[in-house]
């Protein structure tokens, strides 16, 4: 039989078969890639479940424990090593400013809870659960005032008047190592209007703060 020149006006089946196969490539590669940022960012159920085992590690009085379980939920995670050496990567946001008010309430009270326990050790049994430089730190970091910038820069992507009022409120609630030590959060409370001040922060203390 003669070639005329021209096309059937089907494709080949060889064709159509890499076709087919192409796409169910691309389709998986896109599965996969979906798959793999889902599981980049922690969901609502790891959040709360984490919450619920820093929640008893605390009650159980093992505040290092407790401390380390927590910290991942509030802290941006560290960028892919390749993206970090080229400086390309974009900034991933805790998992608790992805979480609904009630879990970030929960979290941060969790958190500041926890803290406040901390401190109250004293030296003696600070040093003996996280060493003395650890724990001089940690007061450190209440004393001053980094806790609220934590909060702020983690939590609610930099915006004080955002922060959820419940969250100001146990932040005060923990006791400054000493009398002055929560005076430049004073300052700062004043850009949040849900919030009452706090009774440290009121006149008779104005000026120091």
């Amino acid at each position: 039989m003669a070639y005329n020149g021209s096309y059937p006006a089907s494709m080949s089946p060889t064709v159509t078969e890499t076709l087919s196969s192409s796409s169910h490539v691309l389709s998986a590669s896109l599965s996969s890639l979906s798959s793999s940022v889902s599981s980049a960012r922690p969901s609502a159920n790891h959040i709360s479940k984490t919450y619920r085992q820093a929640s008893t590690l605390f009650l159980t009085r093992r505040l290092p424990e407790a401390l380390s379980t927590v910290l991942p939920l509030i802290t941006p995670p560290p960028p892919p090593s390749d993206e970090a050496e080229s400086g390309s990567a974009a900034a991933e946001p805790a998992p608790i400013a992805r979480a609904s008010r009630t879990t970030r309430v929960k979290v941060w009270s969790l958190y500041l809870t926890i803290l406040n326990a901390i401190i109250e050790l004293g030296p003696d049994d600070g040093k003996d659960a996280f060493g003395t430089q650890e724990w001089r730190t940690i007061c450190s970091k209440v004393r001053e005032g980094e806790v609220w910038e934590e909060i702020v820069r983690n939590g609610y992507h930099g915006v004080e008047g955002d922060v959820d009022s419940d969250v100001v409120i146990n932040l005060y609630a923990i006791p400054p190592p000493s009398p002055a030590d929560h005076f430049p959060q004073c300052r700062r409370s004043k850009a949040n209007p849900q919030v009452t001040v706090p009774r440290f922060c009121w006149p008779t203390h104005e000026l120091r703060c």
